[in-house]
């Protein structure tokens, strides 16, 4: 029976140990696989039929080598574009990206010009993924947006922007350059303040007089030739100053998943819309924060990819359908993919190029693992791994507390008698006749509130003070036996003092009898621990046994039988390990016990 429970505890022990090397997963903050996953061995039956696993494009995310050498594709349809993978710029140190290029070497180019960069997959389960989250990073160093027109009609492209000094602006926003929205105004004095006779050219004007401030980028159209502004001549804000209206040279892209097949189907899953705030009703992109691209020095990400986000639902003008069990509907191949679209709208003959990386997609599975995952996509396993360091920590902690009051207590009572035993016994029984769980939990709640939600070492001080009680009474009846033997009251005789007695005659027999009721007071710490969380008044920045309970109890899923069970069983098996152990050593030490067997 001993061995048994040894091999138990080593067990768990190992565990709590080596759980960093047994999972890699965090318990409580990375999502695995898709919410409420069965156990991945689930699928041999014949309910675990239409269950899949994850999938993932690329293991190594990030073009460290030449992407079209693992499997992704590029393709054209403009003979201007080309593409070739690029080890020089990437968003991560020591990575590479892939580079398309549209080449104006020949002449210059007006229009859009598009290239595809994909990478074909199958999908091998006969049922969809729970979810599937991509991944893209873009950079468009040699792209431009349009000339803002403030006021007045568009001009030619290519027109010639001049830059009059007197036309100023009213700095709202303190960063030193014109923002849109903010009133621009004609100093006719130049006196660098708003005042009567100053031209509002757009806004409302304001109180006088009001600094006024320079931007070299706010110019007009000199449709007269007078080399000044006049009124009814178009204002513009030439955003790249090179004096020259243009179109911009902005770069589209859109994300895409198709099914390959005879039920051939394509899904944009970003939006192709153009970021335009100050339209009415306004314009806005699901996906990109600023579209079509227009930042030529960082790297760009869309805001989602992922199919649980409501913009990419919206995106595909779904409500109540989950974006991946329309497009994954059934087994076959699958593309995941970009089109990208160049404008070029200028004399330059310069390449325009567009950088690509950490281009991946995720397909969460709806089965995982050993024991699958919870409501959150968490690993069961690393919950369950994990939560044996905190059982067993709080369980020989606070066990080891409740011992070492016990025996103090005890011996106090025992050997030195009188008022001290009257008093501490009494205060024993006083704390014994009072329920263990109710006091607990008042306890926890009332000290464990103003530690906030990290209330472990609470919970273990308070469970092992709470704990003493029974094992005092124990020790100091023995002490009482003890202390009448004559090999005590020989050391008494030599003149031996209390501490002495204690120590060496009293303690040394005793030890025995406090390892056995080490043993066995463990599982009752563990236990309380577990009731606790389970209760809600458990340490919440960590996982426990309890805490694994609990979150089973908040989210009503009882009926998830692989997260309901390895926590219950785990707590009963450490238990009794601690009990079989404890049975051993009474065992080992009671020579009367050991005559009866």
């Amino acid at each position: 029976m001993s061995a048994v429970g040894l091999i138990v505890l080593v067990l768990f022990s190992f565990f709590a140990l080596a759980a960093p090397l047994i999972t890699p997963y965090d318990p409580q903050h990375e999502v695995v696989a898709g919410v409420y996953s069965p156990p991945a061995w689930y699928r041999s039956f014949n309910e675990g039929r239409l269950l899949s696993q994850n999938q993932v494009l690329d293991s190594h995310p990030g073009f460290k080598t030449d992407p079209t050498q693992q499997g992704w594709e590029f393709a054209r349809t403009d003979s201007q574009m080309s593409g070739a993978f690029d080890d020089k710029t990437s968003s991560e140190p020591g990575s590479g990206s892939y580079r398309l290029t549209l080449d104006r070497s020949a002449g210059p180019l007006n229009g859009s010009f598009t290239a595809t960069f994909k990478r074909t997959f199958d999908w091998t389960y006969k049922g969809p993924p729970a979810r599937f989250v991509g991944s893209l990073q873009v950079k468009t160093p040699d792209a431009t947006p349009p000339e803002l027109v403030i006021v007045g009609s568009t001009p030619a492209l290519g027109q010639s922007l001049e830059i009059d000094a007197r036309i100023k602006y009213i700095d709202t926003n303190g960063n030193a350059a014109w923002d849109d929205g903010e009133p621009v105004v004609y100093d006719t004095n130049s006196d660098g303040a708003y005042n009567t006779g100053d031209i509002m050219i757009v806004g409302v004007a304001p109180t006088q007089p009001t600094q006024l401030a320079f931007d070299p980028k706010l110019k007009f159209v000199d449709s007269t030739g007078g080399g000044t502004w006049n009124a009814g001549e178009a204002v513009l804000y030439d955003r790249d100053n090179n004096g020259l209206y243009g179109l911009g040279e902005p770069v589209s892209v859109v994300v895409f998943i198709e099914r390959l097949g005879n039920d051939y189907q394509k899904w944009d899953i970003t939006d192709r819309a153009s970021v335009n705030t100050t339209a009415s009703p306004q314009i806005y992109n699901k996906n990109w924060a600023n579209y079509p691209l227009t930042d030529s020095k960082t790297w760009q990400s869309p805001i989602t990819l992922d199919s649980l986000d409501s913009s990419v639902r919206a995106n595909l003008d779904l409500v109540d359908l989950d974006p991946s069990a329309l497009i994954f509907s059934s087994p076959g191949q699958y593309t995941f993919g970009v089109n990208v679209t160049v404008n070029s709208n200028s004399m330059a003959l310069t390449p325009m190029n567009v950088y690509m990386d950490d281009m991946n997609l995720k397909l969460y599975g709806t089965s995982w693992g050993l024991l699958g995952t919870d409501v959150y996509g968490y690993d069961i396993w690393s919950q369950l791994i994990y939560g044996a360091r905190v059982s067993l920590a709080v369980g020989l902690l606070a066990a080891f507390i409740g011992i070492a009051l016990g025996l103090l207590v005890g011996l106090m009572a025992g050997y030195m008698g009188n008022v001290v035993d009257e008093v501490l016994m009494r205060f024993t029984d006083m704390l014994l006749v009072i329920p263990g769980l109710p006091l607990l939990i008042v306890l926890v709640a009332v000290i464990g509130n103003s530690l906030g939600p990290g209330r472990l070492f609470a919970l273990i001080v308070i469970i092992g003070f709470l704990g003493w009680m029974g094992f005092a009474r124990v020790v100091r009846a023995q002490v009482l036996s003890l202390k009448e033997r004559p090999f005590v009251e020989a050391a008494k005789a030599a003149g031996a003092g209390a501490g002495h007695i204690t120590t060496r005659h009293i303690i040394p027999n005793i030890v025995g009898l406090i390892y056995v009721n080490l043993a066995l007071a463990v599982p009752g710490a563990i236990l309380s621990e577990a009731a606790l969380s389970f209760l809600g008044l458990g340490d919440v920045t960590i996982i426990s046994w309890g805490r694994m309970l609990n979150l089973v109890e908040i989210n009503g899923a009882q009926n998830i039988w692989w997260w309901v069970v390895p926590p219950g069983i785990s707590i009963a098996l450490v238990s009794l390990a601690f009990v079989m152990i404890g049975f051993s050593l009474d065992t080992l030490f009671n020579p009367r016990l050991r005559e009866r067997r």
